[in-house]
């Protein structure tokens, strides 16, 4: 949580492109170990930890029921759709085919709308802005493809408890891969952390 208040006092000291600032001076980082920014510092993952363990209280067994494994891998691309909406403005701002007020109002209105409410789905769903709706975790997340350093299962010491699926905010089903690489990954490494075995390690 340190480094996400310390994500969380940038963004308010240098405003919205904090983040953008941020995530692309992460990115030797990243190339090592993957969108760790995401996982670390990203102060919107701070506020969907505290939103999901009020809903984790009065949810109880419901919590994180909302979105159906069936529709979570599809769900999952929606982020990719934001990203692409944003360059899309962006592109279209810097050939004057949209103004300042439509960019400043319209396409930033839309994009604070879609960041507040995947915050507050979070009490519904765990990290649900990471999962369906951030920008910045989309385009962080192509670095897992690359990355030199990744969690990798060794099989004959897995007991095959899955408590490393179960940990995982982002669903991604660590027990059944031996090298995890999947742009889901936010480099958190609860599974790592929460192995009883040694199963897990980053090599």
């Amino acid at each position: 949580m340190f480094l996400q208040l310390v994500g969380l006092a940038i963004f308010i000291d240098f405003g919205s492109q904090s983040t953008f600032y941020v995530v692309l001076l992460s990115v030797p980082v990243a190339l090592l170990f993957g969108p760790v920014y995401c996982g670390w510092m990203c102060p919107r993952g701070m506020f969907q930890n505290i939103i999901g363990s009020m809903g984790k209280r009065i949810l109880g067994k419901r919590y994180n029921t909302l979105v159906s494994k069936r529709m979570h891998k599809p769900l999952s691309y929606f982020r990719y759709v934001v990203l692409l909406f944003l360059l899309i403005s962006m592109v279209l701002h810097e050939l004057r085919i949209i103004d300042d007020l439509i960019m400043d109002s319209v396409v930033t209105d839309v994009l604070i709308f879609i960041m507040v409410v995947s915050i507050l789905l979070s009490f519904f769903v765990d990290r649900a802005a990471c999962r369906y709706f951030c920008k910045e975790g989309a385009a962080s997340s192509l670095t897992n493809l690359v990355k030199v350093r990744k969690i990798r299962r060794n099989p004959s010491l897995c007991c095959s408890c899955g408590l490393c699926d179960s940990v995982c905010p982002m669903w991604i089903d660590v027990s059944k891969k031996e090298v995890v690489i999947d742009t889901a990954c936010i480099s958190c490494m609860k599974c790592v952390q929460k192995c009883s075995v040694d199963a897990l390690r980053v090599e």
